[in-house]
């Protein structure tokens, strides 16, 4: 008597390997979701651009993210639009200032952007709604806030 091979009871093997082609693909597109999920928000920072030198006081910052992303610029944070984009101004310091842009998704990892602005000279004036003020403003801070008062 013949024992009946795996090859000759085609239906089968038929099942076994749609069964088997099924699974990879649900546990594919789990793993994909899960993957998108987690993963860091796209974050592109349109300006300022890094190494910038200015003599300016103020600079303005702007780019994109994903729409529900939390964004926090040197620590505070800020709601994009619905299309994810920002835009905002920051006071800058003499010398070497570094600005850290971050985006993070609610269940997710941060994207992080950091951007070097050189401010060229100490007594760079400084602008304040179109106006520019004193060449030598004298700046308190206070330090529960972050806030610089001008």
């Amino acid at each position: 008597m013949l024992q009946p091979s795996l090859f000759t009871d085609y239906p089968s093997v038929i099942r076994r390997f749609l069964i088997g082609a099924v699974a990879l693909l649900v546990l594919g597109g789990i793993g994909y979701r899960v993957a998108a999920i987690i993963a860091p928000p796209i974050l592109s920072v349109r300006q300022p651009a890094d190494q910038l030198s200015t003599s300016s006081r103020i600079i303005t910052i702007s780019g994109a993210t994903e729409p529900g992303a939390l964004l926090t610029i040197n620590g505070e944070t800020f709601i994009p639009d619905t299309s994810g984009a920002f835009t905002t101004d920051v006071v800058l310091l003499p010398g070497v200032n570094t600005i850290a842009i971050e985006a993070r998704r609610r269940h997710g990892w941060t994207a992080r952007v950091e951007r070097r602005i050189h401010v060229r000279a100490a007594d760079a004036p400084i602008a304040l709604d179109g106006k520019f003020e004193a060449r030598n403003p004298k700046f308190e801070t206070n330090p529960n806030n972050r806030m610089i008062k001008i």
